[in-house]
């Protein structure tokens, strides 16, 4: 809102032309704004602020706040990395969990398949042995008849004498090699037990250290999460400040004092300008009471 617009709009007003609500907005707005740049240009500002006294305790504060505010954010930095550390290291063993035991996993499955295989084989033996009984069973049966017939000394009881006694042996042998089988396959079920176990352990361990970088990760989100609280309510404190030197600064920009200050940043000065003569025009064309905007004068 310029001047020249301002009295057309009060030469529109004599004739039943108002927009009341229209210039409250504006003037709204444009308060909204002049806060911004206030705070901008105190942010610009305030470090050559120390030798005007009347900004002397915003000065200080903000110098206190400030190695504070470096303080947090650094330590919001450490603490990220140390987050990102600790994922990548969470991932990582997760990730190791399984490659660390692949070589005992494919230890283990070929005992399984040897301990398959001889256990098969254990089988045939059995069933072998089993056929072997049963002839057995059956000639002795037989050989107790014809004894029982014909006496102990016939061709056909000497036949079967001799049939039973190979029958004993290849039994005998076949329970031998049964048991050589058994054997071999205990030796190779504990083999695969101790690979269990150790399989077992090594994930436990790093599934353990996994689990730690978990916790840490949860300390560290914790730890992030109230810096960043107190990072928040500083900056608010900040800004606060920065506020009042950008609104004393814009008031008294004119003066001796701040003069030095402004010659710095006289673009944005010249504009806040603007804005608050246009804050004030479109107040009064609002009708409303014009704003408090300047805060007051230095003193001498």
């Amino acid at each position: 809102m310029t001047r020249t617009r301002y009295l057309l709009w009060r030469i529109g007003q004599n004739f039943g032309i108002s927009l009341n609500q229209r210039h409250a907005t504006n003037a709204a707005s444009e308060l909204h704004l002049l806060r911004e740049a206030e705070e901008i240009l105190g942010r610009l500002c305030w470090n050559d602020a120390e030798k005007i006294e009347e900004l002397s305790v915003e000065y200080w504060k903000l110098r206190t706040l400030t190695k504070k505010h470096d303080d947090l954010a650094h330590k919001i930095d450490s603490a990220n990395d140390s987050l990102q550390k600790s994922h990548d290291q969470r991932s990582e063993l997760l990730g190791l969990v399984v490659d660390s035991t692949k070589e005992l996993v494919a230890e283990r499955e070929t005992l399984n398949a040897k301990s398959e295989r001889l256990g098969s084989e254990r089988e045939v033996i059995l069933a072998d042995a089993r056929s072997v009984k049963r002839l057995h069973d059956g000639i002795k049966a037989k050989l107790d008849f014809l004894i029982s017939e014909s006496g102990t000394h016939t061709p056909e009881v000497e036949e079967s004498k001799k049939e039973l006694l190979n029958l004993k042996r290849r039994f005998k042998s076949l329970r031998e090699q049964r048991d050589t089988l058994t054997v071999k396959i205990d030796n190779i079920n504990k083999e695969i037990q101790d690979l269990d176990k150790r399989i077992n352990k090594r994930r436990g361990d790093m599934r353990d250290e996994a689990f730690g970088s978990y916790q840490n990760i949860g300390q560290t989100n914790r730890d992030i999460s109230s810096t960043r609280s107190e990072f928040g309510t500083l900056e608010n404190e900040m800004v606060l400040l920065f506020a009042e030197i950008g609104r004393y600064i814009i008031a008294n920009h004119p003066h001796p004092t701040v003069a030095e200050i402004v010659s710095k940043n006289r673009s944005l000065v010249n504009q806040m300008a603007a804005l608050r003569i246009s804050i004030n025009l479109n107040t009064q064309l609002s009708g409303r009471e014009v704003p408090a905007l300047a805060a007051s004068a230095p003193k001498g």
